[in-house]
């Protein structure tokens, strides 16, 4: 109760990128920071659910479940999204289905049809 508070900001570290161009097929385990600028076909989870920052840009796809702590979303995703720290839905977000039990910030402009939840594991969004 009395404790430090969470720190709900993504990490600043990327350690790893999927480029623009780049389709990758198959689950990816991850630790620290990844970005995606291309496509991942496949689940994409952090590594034992340690802290890790995933973006995903504005020309990204994923069509798969994320499990991570931090999710910053500007591109399209096809698949449930678990957050459990911080997420942000940017501008160019499209997604189907978002749970989630965390802090969130989300811009003028994401894709997203119905109501939010903070409570998974109920779908909160949905892609016109």
């Amino acid at each position: 109760m009395f404790g430090k508070s969470k720190d709900h900001t993504p990490m600043k570290r990327i350690d790893s990128l999927i480029g623009a161009g780049t389709t990758l097929t198959g689950d990816i385990v991850f630790t620290g920071g990844l970005r995606i600028d291309g496509t991942v076909i496949g689940n994409v989870h952090a590594s034992n659910g340690e802290a890790s920052t995933l973006v995903i840009s504005e020309h990204a796809r994923v069509a798969g479940e994320i499990r991570v702590s931090h999710l910053v979303i500007n591109g399209e995703v096809e698949g449930p999204v678990h957050a459990t720290d911080y997420l942000e839905l940017q501008p160019k977000a499209r997604s189907r289905e978002i749970y989630f039990i965390c802090a969130w910030k989300c811009m003028s402009g994401p894709r997203l049809k119905a109501g939010s939840s903070s409570k998974a594991p109920r779908p909160a969004a949905w892609w016109n």
